[in-house]
C-alpha cells in the first residue's frame, strides 16, 4: 500500500504576479501534497489582474484594507487541511494563529522570510520580540539570500536550519533588445509612492540633463506622487514618456526601451523591478536599501550600488552611458546574473527545507 504523501501548507499574504508559477511548481512535484492560504485575494494599493496558478488555493477573505491580516478563520481551515509542515511567510495576527495551531497541533513550521538583516536592522523591540518568539518554534527557516542569512544568524538560527528560495520571474518573458540601440537613457518603474524615491530620481535626471541636452526618460508605474514627478521632469524640460501602470504582460517589453534601470528606494527587502531589468538586459542603479544590492545587482558587474547623493548617481551614470564597450558588457553581465535566479531554485529551496524537517524527528 502506497504511503500517505505529507501535506505542506503555504500561508502567506496575498497573490503576486511571479509567485503563482512558484506554487505550480511545488504542486506538480508529487514529494509532498501542496496547498497555498491567502490572507486576502487582494491588498490595498494592488491592482493586478492574476491568471492563477493551477494548485489548491484558499482565500481567507476577499479584499483587506491593511497589510497587518487579522483571519480567525484560519484555524478552522487549518484544521480541515490538516497540515504536516506549515509554511509562514510573515508575523501578522494571522500568521501567529497559525504558529499557535502547529505547536498544539504538534506540527513542523517553517518560517520564510524575505527580509533581510539591513532592512530589519531598525525593527522595533516589539517586532523583533515578536520574532523572537516565533523563530523559537520554527525548525527550518528560508529567505531569498545572503541577506536574509544574516537576518537568522542576528536571531542565532543554525546555519544548517536556513534555506534559500530566490525571488525570480519568468525570465523568457522579457525582451533584450541591443541596449545601445534603445530610445530612452533611463527609466523608472514600479508604484510612485515616497518609499520608492521618485523625486530624487527626478532630481537624477534633472542633474543629467544639464550633461545630456538629448536625455530621454521612461516612467513606468503609477502613485500619489505621479504628478509632483513628472511636474519636476516637465519643468526641467525632460522629454520623457509616461506609461501610467501596466500589466505583467504589457510590462515585459518596457525594460528594453531603456539603456539603464534606476532602482530608486527608501527600502526594499527584495525588489523583483530589477530581475526584470536584468532579463532585459538593462543594468540597474540602485543603493544597500534594495535587497538585491550584492545579490542579483553586483557593483561594477551589472550595475552600480550607490549611497542616495544625486550627484554620485549623475557622474556614475553618465560614465556607463558614454563607454559604450562598458555598457554592452553590463548588459550581457546583466542576462548572465539573473539567470540562476529561476522558479527551480526558488522551489528547489522550500522542497530542501521541507524534507530537512520532516526528516527530523
Amino acid at each position: 500500500m502506497p504511503q500517505k504523501l505529507n501535506h505542506v501548507c503555504y500561508l502567506t499574504q496575498a497573490p503576486g504576479p511571479y509567485r503563482e508559477p512558484l506554487h505550480e511548481v511545488l504542486s506538480d512535484r508529487n514529494k509532498f501534497t501542496y496547498s497555498v492560504v491567502y490572507c486576502a485575494k487582494l491588498e490595498p494599493n494592488r491592482s493586478w489582474n492574476l491568471d492563477f496558478g493551477k494548485y489548491s488555493k484558499y482565500f481567507l477573505s476577499e479584499k483587506s484594507k491593511t497589510f497587518s491580516h487579522n483571519n480567525r478563520n484560519v484555524w478552522a481551515l487549518l484544521n480541515k487541511l490538516n497540515p504536516t509542515v506549515l509554511i509562514i511567510t510573515g508575523f501578522s495576527p494571522t500568521m501567529l494563529y497559525g504558529v499557535i495551531w502547529t505547536i498544539l497541533k504538534r506540527r513542523k513550521l517553517i518560517i520564510y522570510n524575505d527580509g533581510t538583516y539591513l532592512t530589519e536592522r531598525n525593527y522595533s523591540k516589539i517586532q523583533k520580540l515578536n520574532r523572537w518568539w516565533v523563530f523559537k518554534f520554527a525548525k527550518a527557516y528560508i529567505g531569498t539570500g545572503k541577506g536574509s542569512y544574516d537576518l537568522y544568524r542576528s536571531y542565532g538560527v543554525n546555519h544548517e536550519k536556513i534555506f534559500t528560495s530566490c525571488l525570480c520571474i519568468d525570465n523568457s518573458r522579457f525582451d533584450n533588445q541591443p541596449v545601445l540601440e534603445r530610445e530612452f537613457d533611463i527609466m523608472y518603474a514600479g508604484q510612485i509612492t515616497e518609499r520608492k524615491l521618485p523625486l530624487f530620481f527626478a532630481d537624477v535626471a534633472i542633474k543629467l540633463k544639464q550633461r545630456m541636452p538629448n536625455l530621454k526618460v521612461l516612467i513606468v508605474g503609477d502613485g500619489p506622487q505621479r504628478e509632483d514627478l513628472l511636474n519636476k521632469l516637465n519643468n526641467a524640460e525632460i522629454a520623457n514618456h509616461f506609461t501610467g501602470f501596466l500589466d505583467q504582460k504589457t510590462l515585459s517589453a518596457q525594460y528594453s526601451k531603456s539603456k539603464l534601470f534606476l532602482f530608486t528606494t527608501m527600502n526594499d527587502v527584495w525588489g523583483v523591478v530589477a530581475n526584470e531589468a536584468c532579463a532585459s538586459g538593462t543594468p540597474v542603479i540602485t543603493s544597500m536599501n534594495a535587497g538585491v544590492a550584492n545579490e542579483l545587482i553586483i557593483h561594477n558587474k551589472n550595475g552600480y550600488i550607490l549611497d542616495n547623493d544625486v550627484d554620485l548617481w549623475t557622474e556614475n551614470i553618465l560614465a556607463l552611458l558614454k563607454d559604450e564597450t562598458l555598457l554592452a558588457q553590463y548588459y550581457n553581465n546583466a542576462l548572465r546574473l539573473v539567470e540562476p535566479f529561476n522558479y527551480k531554485q526558488s522551489a528547489d529551496g522550500i522542497t530542501a527545507a521541507v524534507d530537512f524537517v520532516i526528516r527530523k524527528v
